[in-house]
């Protein structure tokens, strides 16, 4: 038994990529992450669904990335300090209570759009903690020189959850409303909380500055010196992330579902259809950055930028001119999962190269931070987009041609950023 803990202080034991411990984080992440998505997916569009407003659709995926904001550098904090496994667990079992409240209680509220930006608020809070801890396992689960197929692997069984996920709420909530939604959501939560009490991670415990506010006041200081002078590439690299996910992610999450129920028509299942093909692109991306491993270099993650300017001409193209409905759906859906092949494709050597350069004491409290640009960026970005198309209801295409530019000016700019990066 000593040995044992001895060997969870000192750290990875392993050359084994798929190790017991890592591999009952992985699963765990489809279960939860799935559960998450059929109900993130579902409650705004129950809001659109009733006020056919693209604006308070865009209001109602925004606001709650908040809470996110705000409690991504505490899940830092406690990831770096505390036993990932307990936290992940604690978590876990919160949302699943918070959902079957929220069960309990819906048909006592009159108005619903309050009641479902709380509800979401409170698990994007949940997920603002749960994300630096999943992220800061990785490192000390898996060798150093396998962190690309990690994150790789990561990201294709994220993408599995998320391709099926969207499908099977647009197809539940079309049929039989919510209930059924939730109910999905707080089992899966559920299992994933008995699933995080088999899981062993490294920990060593660091010593505490002081009271809590010196601590946090202590470690934020001293992440933000490693971003910022140690590695100040960091804060370019969070940058790009920031305009990516303001233009790009915006786009398909906001104005993908309003293109297809407003301007083509159709109905909620194939919104859900057309979120999934784009996991499936994002799958594919995934494997591909697994199989390409130490050759997909921050040298070239602006290729695969370069591809998504390029990937996002023809969403405009059908917008723009006279296209038959059907034409216009198979088109956007095509290109959104071309997209998502090209964003895997530079996020996950990123990601890796992150995590690499960054000591375990801080890889916590610096993947939060990193973090907050980009969920800044969601909250803005879906804000905005929402508004652009409500505003400019008859001209989409504009608002697709600007993403385009924008996309080519971040490629470029990440060119310039990393050619002689390391």
């Amino acid at each position: 038994m000593e040995q044992a803990e001895e060997r969870l202080e000192t750290g990875i034991t392993t050359t084994k990529l798929w190790n017991r411990d890592f591999s009952l984080v992985v699963i765990g992440q489809v279960i939860s992450i799935f559960g998450n998505m059929v109900l993130s997916f579902a409650l705004p569009l129950y809001i659109l669904d009733i006020s056919e407003s693209p604006a308070l659709f865009g209001l109602v995926l925004g606001l709650p990335y908040i809470s996110l904001l705000v409690m991504s550098p505490i899940g830092g904090i406690m990831a770096d300090r505390l036993k990932k496994q307990r936290i992940m667990f604690w978590l876990d079992l919160t949302t699943t209570v918070i959902i079957v409240l929220y069960m309990a209680t819906r048909g006592l509220f009159v108005s619903a759009v309050p009641i479902v930006i709380v509800k979401l608020m409170a698990l994007n809070a949940i997920q603002g903690m749960y994300m630096p801890a999943v992220q800061a396992s990785v490192p000390v689960l898996v060798p150093s020189g396998k962190l690309i197929p990690a994150n790789s692997a990561v990201t294709i069984v994220n993408m599995l959850a998320n391709m099926v996920a969207p499908a099977v709420a647009g197809i539940l909530f079309g049929r039989f409303g919510l209930t059924p939604i939730l109910l999905i959501s707080a089992i899966c939560f559920g299992i994933t909380a008995i699933m995080d009490l088999l899981i062993r991670i490294p920990f060593k415990k660091q010593s505490s500055p002081g009271s809590i506010a010196q601590m946090v006041i202590s470690d934020l200081s001293q992440s933000l010196r490693f971003i910022v002078k140690e590695k100040p590439i960091l804060v370019k690299s969070a940058g790009i992330m920031f305009f990516v996910n303001l233009s790009l992610v915006s786009l398909l999450f906001v104005g993908l579902p309003v293109l297809i129920t407003q301007h083509l028509g159709m109905s909620m299942a194939m919104v859900g259809l057309n979120q999934s093909v784009m996991m499936v692109g994002g799958l594919l991306g995934g494997i591909t950055a697994g199989a390409l491993g130490a050759r997909l270099t921050m040298q070239k993650i602006h290729l695969p930028l370069l591809a998504i300017s390029l990937f996002l001409l023809p969403m405009g193209l059908v917008f723009m001119f006279d296209t038959p409905d059907l034409m216009a759906y198979v088109t956007i859906t095509a290109m959104g999962a071309l997209i998502f092949v090209a964003a895997q494709m530079s996020s996950i050597p990123l990601i890796a190269f992150i995590q690499k350069g960054t000591p375990t004491e801080l890889i916590g409290k610096v993947m939060s931070i990193m973090l907050i640009l980009p969920f800044l960026a969601n909250a803005l970005g879906i804000l905005l987009f929402g508004m652009l198309f409500e505003r400019l209801a008859d001209l989409p295409w504009i608002t697709v041609f600007a993403v385009v530019l924008v996309s080519a000016v971040i490629a470029v700019y990440t060119r310039r950023q990393f050619k002689k990066v390391v």
